[in-house]
């Protein structure tokens, strides 16, 4: 485990206060402002909020790549997941790097059918190494207990 908190470390995983530098998705700044404004918004127009969670299990993706530059590797296939997910997502939905390994997606009006045909769509197109995830928010729901819930979901694998 030790190795993997080093390369961790190790992945490229900057921003400007925007854009993640390395996929171009928006910075984890700016979509905790966008989830507390469109939380808000939520609230006050019961509509529902969603976010979906994409993390690589590094076991799985270390047992494909055993011998290559792991580092560039994963780099990769981060660019390569941003931008099979730009494909997928509306324009209005938010698709942040929120760690190291993962994005986190934020959708508006997903109930529970679009939620499993969504989660299909993307399953369909990330390679299997990705854990898919979707957390929906329950109104009043603070963001910090939101998040708190998608954590759990997001760093399961790793």
């Amino acid at each position: 485990m030790e190795n993997n908190n080093e390369l961790f470390f190790d992945l490229f995983f900057k921003n400007n206060g925007e854009i993640d530098l390395l996929t171009g998705t928006i910075a984890p700044s700016q979509f905790n402002q966008i989830v507390r404004r469109d939380s808000q918004l939520s609230d006050r127009s019961n509509s529902k909020l969603s976010i979906i969670c994409l993390n690589i299990n590094i076991s799985e993706f270390s047992i494909l790549y055993p011998s290559e530059d792991i580092k560039l590797a994963l780099e990769n296939a981060l660019i390569a997941a941003n931008f099979e997910l730009t494909k997928i997502f509306r324009s209005s939905d938010c698709i942040c790097r929120i760690s190291q390994l993962g994005f986190w997606v934020l959708v508006t009006e997903v109930n529970s059918d679009i939620s499993k045909k969504l989660l299909k769509r993307v399953a369909e197109v990330l390679p299997d190494y990705f854990d898919i995830e979707i957390s929906h928010r329950t109104k009043g729901q603070s963001q910090l207990d939101w998040y708190s819930q998608i954590d759990e979901l997001h760093f399961r694998s790793n």
